[in-house]
């Protein structure tokens, strides 16, 4: 398993739809249904996952062994950047002049 990155997190819908296209450039057709029957969890549970944005890390290891052929290890993820940037003031912006 890999190591948890700080400030990253995998995005569900991005995943979820990259695994459908992946499945379907194989010939194969998978519905939000059917993923989720095969995760285990309902299929509100899965939508609630999609609209949301927010999905337990088993989730996305159970997904990718499940549909290992398609997405493999793939990892779709968000940096969230936490440093806040001071805008310049005019005191600033006249020294430069």
């Amino acid at each position: 398993m890999r190591k948890k990155k700080e400030n990253v997190r995998e995005v569900f819908p991005a995943t979820i739809d990259r695994l459908i296209e992946r499945a379907q450039d194989a010939g194969k057709t998978l519905t939000d249904t059917a993923i989720a029957a095969e995760l285990g969890i309902p299929i509100e549970t899965f939508q609630l996952y999609y609209q949301k944005d927010k999905a337990p890390s088993e989730i996305f290891d159970q997904m990718r062994k499940k549909f290992k052929p398609f997405i493999g290890t793939l990892y779709i993820e968000r940096v969230i950047l936490t440093d806040e940037f001071d805008e310049p003031d005019e005191a600033d912006l006249e020294d430069d002049e």
